[in-house]
């Protein structure tokens, strides 16, 4: 019997920024870190909330591992609510990154004139399919079409320049009592079982 190679998965987290001291893609990055996820051979980076570097690092991260998958995550503001984002926008990245910076002509500078890109892969299905397995109670999974036109948007949209259809990016909340980390974790452990 022949054994299959472990498929490889990019997984991105951002540092601080704005009112997030702490960004909870960090703590999720870092606890991968340690757990990993069984059958995946896991690509693990954190990158700062700087426009230059994550678009340097992003395109590298697909030259270097040809990965299967890369899941981008990034912190956002709504309680207890994880979207996983259906698309990502060429252009308007406006709002200053953690270094004062915005990119040339707040945008993307990717060789394309489409104003959004849109993966492939099935967000709403996902977010349903993962929320029933985990019997999620007190966090929503949903899907967004608006990553925002800040660091995750910009993210997102360089690996979906790349790849369409091996793109994912997940917006995690803070956590709190009910929303802690381990149930956000769980979520982000799904998402590549279920789009591999």
């Amino acid at each position: 019997m022949t054994q299959t190679a472990a498929k490889t998965v990019v997984v991105t987290g951002f540092g601080p920024f704005g009112n997030f001291s702490r960004n909870p893609s960090s703590d999720i990055v870092d606890l991968l870190e340690k757990e990993g996820i069984e059958g995946l051979n896991l690509v693990l980076r954190k990158i700062s909330v700087v426009y230059s570097e994550v678009g340097e690092t992003v395109p590298a991260l697909w030259q270097e591992h040809k990965p299967d998958l890369v899941v981008h995550i990034g912190a956002h503001p709504v309680e207890r609510t994880v979207k996983l984002e259906q698309q990502a926008f060429a252009h308007g990245y406006c709002r200053y990154d953690v270094n004062g910076s915005v990119p040339l002509n707040n945008s993307t500078c990717c060789a394309t004139d489409v104003p959004s890109l849109i993966t492939t892969i099935d967000c709403a299905r996902v977010a349903q399919q993962v929320s029933e397995k985990l019997k999620l109670a007190d966090v929503k999974l949903e899907k967004s079409e608006d990553p925002g036109r800040y660091l995750c948007g910009f993210s997102y949209f360089l690996s979906l320049n790349q790849d369409v259809g091996k793109a994912l990016f997940i917006h995690v909340p803070a956590f709190d009592e009910k929303c802690t980390l381990e149930t956000v974790a769980s979520i982000v452990r799904e998402g590549p079982e279920i789009v591999l």
